[in-house]
């Protein structure tokens, strides 16, 4: 029954990943972070508030992502927090790589 809901909350959008992980790609400039979630799943992130974290960072978040939600993070190398809004969460990250691409290129 658990796996059958976390389905039909994939399908929808409304899934919910893990509360943190490790900053991949991040431009202060550009406004996006892109951050992997470990289960080969990698959130994009709009940062809305604070100074965007350094790749290879670990932000972690106190409550469960969600797409089309603001979020906050903190950065455990620093201790500083952002806030960002949760733009996609992918699985296999080509869609959320080429969706930097466009907002950072």
């Amino acid at each position: 029954m658990t796996s059958a809901l976390t389905g039909l909350m994939m399908l929808t959008g409304a899934a919910q990943a893990a509360s943190g992980g490790t900053v991949i790609l991040s431009q202060q400039e550009c406004g996006y972070i892109m951050v992997n979630l470990g289960g080969g799943s990698q959130a994009l992130l709009k940062l809305i508030r604070g100074e965007a974290p350094r790749p290879g960072d670990r932000v972690d978040s106190e409550s469960a992502l969600q797409v089309r939600e603001f979020a906050d993070f903190t950065n455990r190398r620093d201790q500083q927090e952002i806030t960002v809004w949760v733009d996609m969460i992918d699985r296999s990250s080509h869609r959320a790589l080429g969706r930097y691409g466009q907002y950072c290129n």
